[in-house]
Formats: C-alpha cells, sequence, structure tokens
C-alpha cells in the first residue's frame, strides 16, 4: 500500500487528502475503500477508482498525487 493524495474538489482553494492505495501498473493505483470517507466531501477521484500517479511537492514535501482516472479494461 502507498499513499496517494486526491485533490478535493470545491474548497475555494487547493486542498489534497491523503488516502491508502494499491499499486496496479507502473504509475498507477486503486484508491482503497476509506474509513474516513465522506460522499459529502467532493473528492476528484472516489474509492475504488484507478488513477495515474504524479510526484508533486505539495507543503514542501515531494508526495504522490493522483492526477487522472483511467477507465478499466
Amino acid at each position: 500500500m502507498v499513499k496517494i493524495y486526491v485533490r478535493l474538489i470545491d474548497e475555494g482553494t487547493e486542498v489534497f487528502r491523503p488516502v491508502s492505495a494499491e499499486r496496479v501498473g507502473d504509475c498507477l493505483y486503486r484508491l482503497s475503500a476509506q474509513p474516513d470517507y465522506v460522499p459529502d466531501e467532493k473528492w476528484e477521484f472516489v474509492p475504488g477508482t484507478i488513477v495515474e500517479g504524479e510526484k508533486r511537492v505539495l507543503s514542501g514535501e515531494e508526495v504522490l498525487v493522483a492526477t487522472k482516472a483511467i477507465p478499466e479494461a
């Protein structure tokens, strides 16, 4: 399991939530079920989604960020 950051939508500023994910391919991750997931909080990608991850610097720290959803084959 890895930690990947998912952008929250409609927050007024750019906000990310750290979530657990399973690596399923080269730079591809499936977002795990999250015990603290609240559907009222709008995530760019919901748990269960396969996403492409990219390293970025957030708050001065290099982290893995979910950048786009990948359709399942």
